[in-house]
Formats: C-alpha cells, sequence, structure tokens
C-alpha cells in the first residue's frame, strides 16, 4: 500500500503550491502486521523558483552582450569579421583592450594593434585577428615595447608567418630578443624563428650544434635527399619516389642519415640492399643494433633489412619462429 498526502503551504505572495510528500512502507515478515513509515516531506517550488532564475538570467544575459558589443564597436574594427573572435572574451578584458585602444588612437599610434601589427608582418587581419584574441597579453604591453620587439623581429629576419603562430615571442625585451637572435646567426644559421628566442640556453645551443653539425654533412649538396641519393648511388628521383611510398624518409635529420649508414655499411649491408629497403632508416639506430645482435646470437648470417624494422610484436614472432625451427632441427637430429 502506498500513502500519497498533499501539503498546501502558504508563501509570502500568498500563492499556493502543490507539495508532493514521497512516502513508503516496510512489511515486517508478519504479513498480517503491516507498518507505515513516511520518510519525510519536501516542499517542490522548484519550477517558480527555476522560472525566476532564468528571467534573472536572461536580463543579465541581455546586459552582458548589450555591454560587449558597446565596448566591441569603440575598438576600430574594420570588419564584424576582425571582431567576431573578441566577442569570446570576458567584459574584464573587453574593457583593458578597449582603454589601451583608445590610448593608442589618442597617441596616434594605430587604431587598433591587431591591424599595426597585421601591417607590420604583412599579414592579414582576418588571419590575425584569431590568434590576437587568444593572446591579449599584447594589449597590455607598452606600445613602444610592442613597436620595438617587432622592429627587432624583422629587422633581423624572423618570416612574418613564423610570428603569428608564436606571438608570445612578443613578450620579450628587444635587447633579449636581438642578442639570442645574434647568436644564432653568428654560428652561420641563416634561418631565424621565434622560438629561439623563447628557449632554454640547452636547447639553444643543441640546435645551433645539430645545424653546424648538418651543414657540415651536407656541404653544398645542401639538401638530406640529395645527400641520401648520393650516399647510396642512386638518382634523387628515386629517393623521391621512395619518400612517397614512406614519408617517414622525408622528415629525417641528415645527421640521422649519416650515422645510419656509417653503421649500416660497418655491419655489412650493401648499399644498394639499403637503396632498396630504406625503410630501416626511419627505426630507431638502437633498436635495429639490438636487433641485429639478437639474430646474429641465434645464428642468422644472412639477415633480411626489413625483419629489422618490424613492430616490436612482428619481431617477437619472427625471433620465436627461428627458435622453433632450431629447435625442430635439433630433435630431428637426434
Amino acid at each position: 500500500m502506498l500513502l500519497k498526502s498533499l501539503l498546501l503551504r502558504p508563501i509570502a505572495d500568498f500563492t499556493l503550491f502543490r507539495t508532493v510528500t514521497a512516502a513508503t512502507y516496510i512489511r515486517t515478515c508478519n504479513k498480517n502486521q503491516p507498518k507505515m513509515v513516511i520518510l519525510h516531506a519536501r516542499t517542490l517550488n522548484t519550477r517558480h523558483r527555476n522560472q525566476h532564475a532564468s528571467r534573472i538570467a536572461n536580463k543579465s544575459d541581455d546586459g552582458i552582450e548589450e555591454s560587449k558589443s558597446r565596448l566591441i564597436s569603440g575598438m576600430n574594427f574594420e570588419s564584424s569579421n576582425h571582431a567576431l573572435p573578441f566577442t569570446k572574451l570576458p567584459i574584464r578584458t573587453l574593457l583593458h583592450i578597449y582603454k589601451t585602444t583608445k590610448n593608442d588612437h589618442k597617441n596616434n599610434y594605430c587604431k587598433n594593434r591587431l591591424y599595426y601589427i597585421a601591417h607590420r608582418i604583412k599579414c592579414s587581419p582576418a588571419e590575425l585577428s584569431e590568434r590576437m584574441a587568444q593572446r591579449t597579453f599584447i594589449y597590455s604591453l607598452s606600445f613602444d615595447w610592442l613597436a620595438s620587439s617587432l622592429n627587432v623581429l624583422l629587422e633581423m629576419g624572423v618570416p612574418g608567418d613564423r610570428i603569428i603562430r608564436d606571438l608570445w615571442v612578443l613578450k620579450y625585451n628587444h635587447v633579449t630578443i636581438r642578442q639570442r637572435l645574434q647568436k644564432v646567426k653568428d654560428m652561420g644559421i641563416e634561418t631565424l624563428y621565434p622560438w629561439m628566442v623563447r628557449c632554454s640556453e640547452d636547447i639553444l645551443n643543441r640546435y645551433i650544434s645539430i645545424s653546424k653539425e648538418t651543414k657540415d654533412i651536407l656541404g653544398d649538396t645542401k639538401s638530406t635527399l640529395i645527400y641520401l641519393a648520393n650516399r647510396l648511388n642512386v638518382p634523387p628521383e628515386a629517393i623521391t619516389e621512395k619518400c612517397h611510398k614512406i614519408p617517414a624518409l622525408q622528415t629525417i635529420r641528415v645527421t640521422k642519415v649519416k650515422s645510419f649508414l656509417d653503421f649500416l655499411i660497418n655491419q655489412g649491408f650493401d648499399v644498394n640492399d639499403i637503396a632498396n629497403k630504406p625503410r630501416v632508416l626511419t627505426s630507431s639506430q638502437k633498436t635495429v643494433e639490438q636487433r641485429l645482435d639478437i639474430l646474429r646470437k641465434l645464428g642468422l648470417t644472412e639477415i633480411n633489412l626489413n625483419a629489422l624494422c618490424k613492430s616490436r610484436k612482428d619481431f617477437q614472432k619472427y625471433v620465436d619462429s627461428i627458435e622453433s625451427a632450431a629447435n625442430t632441427s635439433e630433435s630431428d637430429n637426434t
């Protein structure tokens, strides 16, 4: 038996709301003596409160959107498309951008930093807008700081498309930017990137070391593809075709290629064999060395390069099959 009760409770505005009282019962082992237990009652005026909260939220949302619209309209955007990414920002951030923009315009710096940077690095405002809305710190920098940082980056030859992708570099003082990039340039590295300013000294020195080594290896070829073709005694077109089939070949550093080729040739592999099976060069040299050691301990003298670049699971199956064949041969001999 389920007991239902209704409770009417007066509210401040004299409106009566229906309240549902939940109830249940518990039977004892004796079916002839059921006991009814009313667990609890809770006043439900959820609908009224939700409607009231919704009205307040709608008014609040309308007010926020109206405030955003007023702020953005005062930021001198030339197109609604340029302004669109900024509509996602909170009011406090928009207010800061608005004040910065007004100050820049008042001092004849620029109408909006979006257009100033786009003009300096020669990109479309539409392309830059989304990134600027994600990097609002740009509107917190002094204009002199921003202009000086950009001046050095462009003077040192950093490409505009690289600056777009790494706007964080603008947070660095122009003196720091110049010192870092000049250090790289003095090492004979011509292509400069914003990350060279932001990275640690260890990473920068490592990059410089690899770049110098790469330059020494390539010499006049200036291409890993041509270097590989020369080492394997095949035309560059043959390597290009292999790269289409094995895309990972295109991203291998020449320093790895040289080290790997030297190792394989010293291990007795023929350059023609390597040219026909270049996938091995995309593997870890350390892994290949370990696998060569395993296979030679199993008694193999003729080793297929493709076996060295199998997946871990497939290589283990390959090893198991060799061991199984060896055990079978021993059993037959006995």
